[in-house]
């Protein structure tokens, strides 16, 4: 059996901005894990058998368990689309500077106003189309958001 070393796995982290009334309240970088279900589909998108595989949501959730490679779901979760996906080129740095990578895919999402109002966020997730969960992260802190919230950021996927 081939193994793989930890510093060629695929990873990934995500940039999360939250805002009160447009005005910048915190910015944070956190790490994530690719579960089980992530590491599945990225098998069958690179064997051609990925129907419903590619990331399209982002959730966030009440959870407070650590992440583990068997999490299926979030808690009491609300999920949006992905509003934007850049692969190698244009991709945002936690500063907003813009820097191209061959390895690297961004996926852009956006928690307006009214989205996910009363929910005590603790978890954010990644999910594929078919609604597998890809990846998890859970936050030292529960953040409730409410109508003068907003959440923006990008998860990005590093092989």
């Amino acid at each position: 059996m081939i193994q793989i070393s930890d510093s060629t796995r695929p990873k990934g982290q995500m940039v999360i901005k939250i805002y009160r009334d447009g005005v910048l309240l915190s910015s944070e970088t956190v790490d994530n894990l690719i579960v089980n279900g992530g590491k599945a589909a990225l098998a069958h998108l690179l064997g051609n058998n990925g129907a419903g595989k590619h990331i399209a949501t982002v959730g966030i959730g009440e959870g407070a368990d650590p992440p583990a490679a068997e999490d299926t779901v979030l808690i009491e979760s609300v999920t949006v689309p992905i509003g934007e996906t850049r692969i190698a080129t244009g991709l945002e740095a936690e500063d907003g500077s813009l820097f191209d990578a061959p390895n690297i895919v961004q996926f852009h999402f956006n928690f307006d106003k009214a989205t996910g109002n009363g929910i005590a966020i603790r978890e954010y997730g990644l999910f594929c189309a078919d609604g597998t969960l890809f990846s998890r992260i859970v936050r030292a802190a529960a953040f409730v958001k409410t109508d003068i919230d907003a959440i923006r950021g990008f998860w990005q996927i590093q092989f």
